[in-house]
């Protein structure tokens, strides 16, 4: 019944205007400095004095006193008369407000007589001196008098509140007649119903009647009024929980006393609180009034001022045990139960799952067009597109020329129509080699996973699904629907956070995260907010984390919508409100305060992923790494430099600003609603811009291959051939100009950016050096500090760039020391660092007379790097794979692998093909599922027993042109010192090559594992880079060739 009588008042129209209102606040701050009744407010005042000054805690029915009297005896209804009367605290204390029937009471009481259950030295002399010194009466009154400054005006709303919603109840009802309804609406200045809160707000003048009040005696009677029509029709309206109207004709006199009565007598609050005088009561009207609610609020305050000092002895003797009703609230009431039955927010739908969506949107399209072009109901998440490889692949080319053109692999990684749409995706053929029966094929798959089968190929070819995405200029469409959805969708998605705002702020105060100081601070912004011309106490700020942005830009702190703090201006701490957080407000004191609670929050995956929700794709990855170092989810990584740690503030700026626990504060000059909505729809427009691409990227994609191809081959003819010299020259400002379009292009392009800067850079220093000395000076000046060149005055000068690269390497001086475990003696060498760019030195160590180890000058990484050449003979046997080692390959068995490079494997870019161990063989990231298992471990280890692989042998793989010693120490350095930050945690890697001696056969994977064995060096991983073909096919040229996928590929978990 009560459920029913909930949702009853929710489907109020009443209740719809006050839907996502801060007025429902403002009621609620109303209802809670409301003062409490008089009689309850002494009953509390008692108690605490009484504890205060006799240390007890007493029960004010239990104590009692007797009085008795000789000359004036109370008589019954009977008729039966009393001479002795018992009253207890409570009883008394009330009657104490009735100063003359006070003094009597006192003249009847025994002066030195007990305080019967009270202490022996509460006699009761002391207790009646005790309530004639008591200004209690007054302190309520001054409570009183600061309730109706704060709240009148909040009062005055509510009093047409519900005043409105008992009359659409009368009118529902069939108690009020049509004019009578529309005389009514007049009353407040109205029209019709209102439908929206402002309207309620005005108040003009009545145009087609006459406002007036009831008063008894020259006194305003309050809840009442007299509205008349022009034509003599009379209403006389009360207000209250019973509201009800009476209705008369009159053309000869203005009113009837007798209704007033009536009225008066149907209205409980009235009924029981209005007292007559003992003079004969007289109902007059006022004079015209203009406000009607100022009125009625005047009146009511008046009549409960001076009802505090109205209180009859007799009555209260009589009935102690019913408490006066609050006499403040009583005309407001029905505003107040419809506020209660919207403290309801969760039922609201949420609005981030309201927001057209990237895929949603393509998936909508392209199903359009396969059902109004090839007649298919098919589900487009179900449809796939991909490249099958052929049976043969033939490189083009020679084997002493190679190929001119630029290789082109097409990605044989299945997706749906909707993500082809939002990649732009083309139907690339493969350049650089032949694929015998290769071919792009569209199917459909129930599962939704892309698994490809022949019966499943659709009569859509590739051709035709890129030429309905040329045609379908899906930026535009999808910019065009997400504005259209804001500018359709705005005002109710913002009555949405308005009520889920308020909600929340409600729960909060009730469940005690916020105290009545804060949530009138609260209610104090809001209210500031709402009235934009008035001086302000309160400001909001949006909170941010500090951001990498890159080697050539300071870290940057982007607001987060998710995190909006309040504070006062003159006063510490303030309140945080956490969006679609389950603690949505929470109070604190200091600003260390808040940080402690960022700390322990960012530790919760829940709370990072919600915080996450209202932050735009652009921002997630590396706000996600941020927020993991800040709850201490992930250590920080190592220092860049030990001997310099100043450096970190260089390098990993953000970094070492999570550590500091710093945070970024941006001031909001709208209300935090208008803030999170607008940054809502600046996020689906950013995601937008920075997923989708765009026929203007592709090109100019496709040209900066060619020009970089084009760079590769001029690059050896530019020493000896000047025209050669100036056309590398022109494909750098080409490149460079390539570079500049694409950081022009629409969505975020903070990379493009820095590729800009580096490539203008590059042409400046590599290029145009002799002829820009001021631009290598101001490049020296970024890449150390002026007191570190100024104290490192032994280092000799730099003349380019291209000598720094070549000092790092120097002439070999072996020389024994023991390795990092203790094992050794080991011979090795150094290669030196810089001490002008802050580099380490390399340690390469001789493993035996066939292998170099690659190492930090610091100590061994967990991650060895096997960069080499590979191939098996057909008597080749197994090998166990190292126990507690991770080995993982980057080809299958059988196949040549198309050098990935080794600074992509070390950059952890490249994907592997299975992860191996000594328990099982597990298919890499994107590779499979295998139809049959046997074969799957056999692609996989090169083999079908478990803990085992194929024991390749290996051989140099590193020349003077490619992939020399000179590269790997930067390889090295560079996983211990990245220059560039990344998404992925630092994962520092050795590197491993094999030597090539003269009359000494190749090791094997088996001779490799028994040195690291030999000298107690163990590695957690070990990366194979390195081909795994049949050394007989591979001679005859039938090996199949194997591109390693691109991609993230994390080192560590």
């Amino acid at each position: 019944m009560a459920h029913k009588r909930l949702a009853q008042r929710r489907k109020s129209p009443v209740a719809h205007l006050l839907s996502g209102s801060f007025w429902i606040l403002k009621a609620w701050q109303l209802d809670i400095e409301c003062p409490a009744p008089l009689s309850a407010w002494l009953d509390q005042r008692l108690s605490e004095h009484l504890s205060e000054n006799f240390g007890i805690t007493v029960d004010l029915d239990a104590l009692h006193i007797d009085l008795r009297t000789e000359q004036n005896p109370a008589v019954d209804i009977n008729g039966d008369e009393h001479f002795d009367l018992r009253l207890s605290l409570r009883q008394l204390v009330r009657a104490s407000t009735h100063a003359s029937s006070f003094i009597a009471l006192q003249r009847c009481a025994e002066p030195e007589g007990p305080v019967h259950g009270a202490p022996v030295e509460l006699t009761v002399e002391k207790l009646f001196k005790l309530l004639m010194n008591a200004n209690w009466v007054d302190e309520h009154e001054a409570l009183s008098g600061q309730f109706w400054v704060r709240h009148l005006d909040t009062w005055q709303l509510l009093a047409r509140l519900s005043f409105l919603d008992r009359l659409n109840h009368l009118q529902q009802r069939k108690k009020i007649s049509a004019d009578g309804y529309r005389l009514a609406l007049d009353a407040v200045g109205l029209t019709d119903f209102p439908k929206t809160l402002e309207q309620v707000h005005d108040n003009p003048r009545p145009r087609r009647s006459t406002l007036r009040g009831v008063t008894l005696n020259d006194v305003a009677i309050p809840g009442i009024f007299h509205v008349r029509s022009h034509f003599g029709h009379c209403f006389i309206h009360v207000l209250g929980d019973r509201a009800s109207c009476c209705e008369y004709i009159c053309d000869d006199a203005p009113w009837q006393p007798q209704k007033v009565l009536d009225a008066l007598n149907a209205s409980p609050w009235h009924r029981q609180h209005l007292d007559l005088p003992h003079a004969p009561p007289r109902f007059e009207l006022s004079e015209p009034i203009d406000d009607l609610f100022l009125y009625l609020g005047n009146a009511q305050q008046q009549f409960s001022n001076e009802r505090l000092w109205d209180a009859d002895l007799l009555e209260l003797a009589q009935d102690i045990s019913a408490d006066e009703e609050d006499l403040l609230l009583a005309p407001i009431r029905p505003a107040l139960a419809l506020i209660s039955a919207l403290d309801h927010w969760h039922d609201e739908a949420q609005l981030l799952h309201r927001i057209p969506t990237l895929l949603g949107s393509a998936d909508k399209l392209m199903g359009k067009w396969l059902q109004q072009e090839h007649a298919l109901e098919i589900d487009p998440q179900q449809v796939f597109v991909r490249y099958l490889r052929g049976h043969a692949i033939r490189p083009w080319g020679h084997p002493r020329i190679p190929a001119n053109h630029v290789l082109v692999v097409p990605d044989e990684q299945p997706i749906t129509l909707g993500q082809a749409l939002v990649q732009n995706f083309r139907a690339h053929n493969p350049s650089g080699y032949e694929d015998h029966g290769g071919r792009w094929v569209v199917y459909s798959d129930g599962s939704g996973e892309g698994i490809w089968s022949e019966e499943n190929v659709l009569s859509v070819s590739a051709t035709q699904v890129e030429a309905q995405i040329r045609s379908a200029d899906f930026p535009g469409w999808m910019a065009d629907r997400l504005r259209r959805f804001w500018d359709r969708q705005g005002a109710a998605s913002e009555q949405r956070l308005w009520t889920t705002f308020i909600g929340q702020a409600l729960l909060s105060l009730k469940t005690g995260d916020l105290s009545a100081a804060a949530f009138n601070l609260l209610v104090t912004a809001l209210e500031e907010d709402h009235q934009p011309g008035t001086p302000r106490k309160t400001c909001w700020s949006a909170l941010g984390f500090n951001l990498p942005n890159g080697p050539l830009a300071s870290a940057h702190g982007p607001a987060c919508p998710g995190l909006l703090f309040l504070r006062h201006r003159d006063q510490p701490g303030g309140v945080l409100y956490q969006a679609g957080q389950q603690q949505a407000f929470l109070e604190f004191s200091s600003r260390q305060q808040l940080i402690e609670h960022l700390c322990r929050c960012a530790a919760n995956e829940y709370w990072r992923e919600t915080l996450l929700n209202y932050m735009p794709l652009r921002f997630q990855s590396s706000l996600s790494y941020i927020l993991q170092l800040w709850g201490g989810v992930k250590r920080p990584p190592e220092p860049v430099s030990r001997l310099r740690p100043w450096t970190d503030i260089i390098y990993t700026e953000a970094v070492h600003k999570a550590r500091a626990r710093e945070l970024a504060e941006h001031d909001i000059c709208d209300s935090p609603i208008a803030f999170l909505l607008k940054h809502l729809r600046q996020n689906s427009l950013d995601d937008a811009d920075d997923s989708i691409v765009t026929d203007r990227e592709l090109v100019i994609d496709y040209w900066t291959q060619q020009v970089n191809r084009l760079q590769v081959l001029l690059a050896p003819m530019a020493f000896f051939l000047p025209p050669a010299a100036i056309a590398t020259l022109t494909a750098s400002a080409a490149s460079l100009a390539l570079n500049i379009q694409a950081a022009n292009l629409p969505g975020y392009r903070e990379a493009e950016r820095r590729q800009v800067m580096v490539a203008i850079l590059s042409l400046g220093l590599l290029q145009l050096a002799p002829a820009t000395p001021r631009l290598l000076r101001a490049f020296g000046r970024f890449s150390a500090p002026d007191n570190l060149l100024k104290v490192a005055s032994t280092v000799t000068p730099l003349r380019n760039f291209g000598i720094w690269l070549q000092r790092t390497t120097h002439s070999r001086r072996s020389f024994l020391d023991r390795f990092f475990n203790g094992a050794g003696p080991l011979k090795n060498w150094h290669v030196a660092g810089n001490a002008v760019y802050g580099t380490q030195p390399v340690r390469v160590w001789k493993l035996g007379k066939k292998f170099l180890l690659w190492t930090s000058d610091q100590s061994q990484a967990r991650t060895l790097v096997v960069s080499s050449h590979g191939y098996y003979l057909p008597w080749t046997r197994t090998t166990a794979v190292p126990n507690g080692t991770e080995l993982r390959t980057y080809a299958p068995h059988g196949y040549e692998l198309i050098d990935p490079g080794l600074h992509k494997v070390a950059s952890q870019a490249i994907k592997p093909y299975a992860l191996l161990n000594g328990v099982q063989s597990r298919p890499g990231p994107g590779i499979g599922p295998f139809t049959d298992l046997k074969e799957a471990n056999r692609l996989m280890a090169g083999t079908s027993l478990s803990g085992q692989i194929k024991n390749y042998s290996v051989s140099k793989f590193q020349s003077d042109s490619y992939e020399s010693y000179r590269d790997i120490s930067h390889i090295v350095r560079n996983t211990q010192q990245p220059p560039l930050p990344s998404s992925l945690p630092a994962a520092p890697m050795d590197v491993l090559t094999v030597r090539n001696r003269f009359g000494m056969s190749s090791p094997t994977l088996e001779d490799l594992f028994a040195q690291l064995h030999r000298h107690g060096i163990h590695y957690d991983r070990i990366l194979l880079v390195h081909c795994r073909c049949s050394a007989i096919s591979s001679l005859l040229g039938r090996s199949p060739k194997y591109g390693a996928a691109q991609g993230t590929a994390p080192i560590t978990p």
